[in-house]
Parts: structure tokens; C-alpha cells; sequence
């Protein structure tokens, strides 16, 4: 009911000059009444408009772009316990490290790397892995050269490798083979040769048993600078693709700090090699979608004298006291530099200092210790792995890689970061549809 003031109580009489007020009352509440159901439907309909766009723009599900690029880690026996948080969506190859092969070719069956490789964690992680399309290979390595060299001559040794190679990749139900044999040193031409001829063998063995199966082969990113073992220039064209190990431009024993990854800064003269030249000298002598890119989810954590790029290490000071009328000196050390996961640089390590290197593209940080010693760590994080995957994307390499899965020990922030730069990847049928055994 719409009541009106008295005023127009007073003004409501017709010409015939009675009263109408009551025709007015209703004349008035019908013209409300159809007013108030036209705003009514034109609210309406513009609900219906902004819910169809709100649904169209926010509520609709979140479209990843499918990737064919490669993402291949690397799962240390000892990390076993922390791949709970692997996005295996993304994950295009997990590369189970590592089973030993000695001299005479045959598969060091009696260590933790085999027991571990057999054990149900492992046969729960590898289901888990292929149901989500995810590519399992064991790693098969050797970082001693004269077992190396050993093997190398012996053609019935490798005769011996491969063998064992496409019988545990069978009996597993897994889909190939990465080869991680780390020489140091120059054995010439010859055992390039014989290393390209034992990876040739190895792979046509291993497709033919195992059609859609996969060889890798693990080199170091200064391959084509220092070949050592490896001709990359044959080794591409005989297996399915080559990792990089683009780490470890710097180690424990570095005399001077810089990063284990850096990108840029060997044309600069700052560094005695870097990603971007390593990826180039390989771009020369093969193609660049058989190229992975490893990188580290790792760092070195370094005494120093003063926290800075290049910073000098802190190798201790000598002491000096006086004893029945002599001067002794005395060395007093340092704790030595270490090796330390993603999670533990980022967990235990203070922040008292930190700085970017503009060359290598990555950060670092520094703090002192119980002992008041500068410590200093350099450590690729998103930030740095960003601008590194963006670089393997430009240069159209055929993917990226990590040492190493459970490195970040639950973080989740390496993994968003894949996702987001890699895409959900395309699963292959030949995967899904093999059985771990």
C-alpha cells in the first residue's frame, strides 16, 4: 500500500467536483507496480549478463598448454623418501639413479643403488609415475676412469652391459636406459670413438627389444670444449637425446666463488665458461631438439673472506706463539666448502648479506657463522631458473632437466614454476599402458 500526504488529498476532485482521491491511490500503486517489475526484469537480465561473463572469465576451468618438451629428473636412491611432492603432470621422464656397471660390463647387483632400484618404494613410485604417462629409465653409471677405460676396451664386456641393460629394462617394465659414465681427463680419439660405438650398439639393442624405449646419454656441459669421452658430434645421431649436466661449473674446490650455474659471463671474462656458450658449442655439431638442459637444485656453500662475486675463499690463518724462547707458528683451518640441497640452503641458511650476479643470473647469500666466518651460497631459485628455462625455450632445446628430484624436500615453488613454463605434458600411450613389475 503507497500512502500519499494530505496535500494531495486536497487536490484530488474531479471536474464533476467529487471526491476521486481513491482513483488516484490505485492509478498511482498500478504505475509503481509496473515500474517496480521493469527494474525488476532489467535486473535480472543483467545478472544473467555479468554471471556468464564472471563464469566465462573466472569460473571456467584453467587451460595449460600440452607440452612435447622434455622434463627429465633425476631420482637418487637417497632422495626416495621426499618425491611425494613430484608433479608427475609435468614430469615427462624420472631417471632412477643409478645401478653401477664395472669394467667387465656387468651391473653391481649387491649395492643399495640395485637394492633400491628393486625395492616396492621404488616399484610404488614407478607405478605412480606411469599412470600418470611418466617415462621411467635407469640410470647405469661409473665415475672411475679406469673402469671406464676397462669397459671400453673389452667389447665383450660391453656385449655384457647391454645385455643386462634391455633384460632389467624388460623384466622392470620400464622404458630405457640413461648412461652416466663421468671421466676426467683426455683419453683421445680413440675411446671417443669406442664410447660413440658402445652407445650405438646399446641403443639399436635396446629399440629393437623394446621398441618405444629411450637412450640418454649424461655428459658434462664442457663436452665439446674438453670432449674426453665424449664426441657429441656421433653421439647425438646414435642415441635419443643428450643431457647436459650444465652444473658444476664450480665446486668444493674452487679457489674462487662463483656460481655452479652460471648463464652468461665467459665472453664477459668473468668466468671460465657459462651455460650460454656450452649450449652453443653443442648447437654446432647437433641439433637442438636432442639437447636437455640440466640444471641444479643444488649449491655450494663456501667459507669466504668477504661475501661478494668471485669472492676469495676463506682457507684459514696461521697462529703464532712463543714456547721456551721460540716463535711456533700454527695453521689454523677452515670448515671446508659443501655441497647443500634446495631445501637446505633455503631452510638453514641466515640471511646477513645478499646480492645477484647480473652475468650468471642468480642470486646469492651470505651470513656468518657460530665462529663469526663469513659463509656464501650461490642458488638457482625460481627467479634464476626462470630466466635459465626461458633460454632453453629460445634456443628451442628439446627440454630441461634437474639434479635432482627431493631436492627440494616437499617445496612446491619449482614445481608452479614448471607448470607454468612447461605446460601439462603429452602423455604416450606405450607409457600408460606398460606394467611395472
Amino acid at each position: 500500500m503507497i500512502y500519499l500526504p494530505r496535500y494531495y488529498e486536497k487536490q484530488a476532485i474531479s471536474k464533476e467536483g467529487y471526491f476521486t482521491f481513491e482513483r488516484l491511490k490505485n492509478n498511482l500503486n498500478l504505475f509503481f507496480f509496473i515500474s517496480l517489475l521493469l527494474f525488476s526484469l532489467f535486473a535480472f537480465k543483467l545478472s544473467l549478463h555479468l554471471i556468464s561473463s564472471f563464469s566465462s572469465r573466472i569460473l571456467s576451468p584453467i587451460q595449460v598448454e600440452k607440452s612435447n618438451r622434455e622434463v627429465f629428473g633425476f631420482a637418487p636412491y637417497w632422495t626416495f623418501d621426499k618425491l611425494d611432492n613430484v608433479d608427475f603432470d609435468v614430469l615427462t621422464t624420472l631417471a632412477y639413479f643409478g645401478v653401477e656397471v664395472n669394467g667387465n660390463g656387468y651391473l653391481e647387483t649387491d649395492g643399495i643403488g640395485y637394492e633400491t632400484f628393486q625395492s616396492d618404494k621404488a616399484t610404488k613410485i614407478f607405478k605412480s609415475a606411469h599412470a600418470n604417462g611418466t617415462r621411467i629409465v635407469l640410470t647405469l653409471t661409473q665415475m672411475d676412469n679406469d673402469s671406464i677405460i676397462a669397459l671400453l676396451d673389452n667389447p665383450d664386456g660391453q656385449k655384457n652391459t647391454i645385455e643386462e641393460a634391455v633384460n632389467v629394462v624388460k623384466s622392470r617394465g620400464i622404458d630405457g636406459i640413461n648412461i652416466d659414465f663421468e671421466y676426467m681427463g683426455d683419453p683421445g680419439l680413440e675411446y671417443r670413438d669406442k664410447f660413440a660405438f658402445f652407445i650405438s650398439n646399446l641403443t639399436q639393442q635396446m629399440h629393437k627389444e623394446i621398441p618405444s624405449s629411450k637412450v640418454t646419454v649424461s655428459v658434462y656441459a664442457s663436452s665439446v670444449k674438453e670432449p674426453k669421452i665424449y664426441d657429441i658430434s656421433k653421439l647425438h645421431s646414435v642415441s635419443d637425446g643428450i643431457f647436459m649436466m650444465a652444473y658444476d661449473f664450480a665446486t668444493t674446490g674452487s679457489d674462487v666463488v662463483i656460481p655452479t650455474a652460471p648463464l652468461n659471463g665467459h665472453k664477459e671474462g668473468k668466468y671460465w665458461y657459462d651455460i650460454s656458450t656450452a649450449v652453443d658449442d653443442f648447437l654446432a655439431v647437433m641439433p637442438s631438439e636432442k639437447l636437455i638442459l640440466g640444471l641444479p637444485w643444488y649449491g655450494y656453500n663456501y667459507p669466504v673472506l668477504k661475501p661478494e662475486v668471485k669472492a676469495a675463499r676463506d682457507y684459514g690463518y696461521y697462529s703464532y706463539y712463543w714456547w721456551r724462547g721460540y716463535r711456533y707458528r700454527q695453521y689454523v683451518g677452515r670448515e671446508e666448502a659443501s655441497a647443500q640441497t634446495y631445501a637446505i640452503a633455503i631452510d638453514s641458511n641466515p640471511t646477513e648479506m645478499e646480492g645477484w650476479d647480473e652475468f650468471g643470473k642468480v642470486g646469492w647469500k651470505a651470513y656468518k657463522d657460530a665462529s663469526g666466518l663469513w659463509r656464501m651460497i650461490f642458488l638457482d631459485d625460481a627467479k634464476s631458473l626462470e630466466i635459465k628455462y626461458d633460454f632453453a625455450k629460445a634456443k628451442k632445446l628439446g627440454g630441461v632437466g634437474m639434479w635432482a628430484l627431493g631436492f627440494d624436500d616437499g617445496k612446491q615453488e619449482l614445481w608452479t614454476l614448471l607448470r607454468h613454463k612447461f605446460g601439462i605434458k603429452l602423455a604416450e600411450n606405450t607409457i600408460l599402458n606398460r606394467k611395472i613389475n
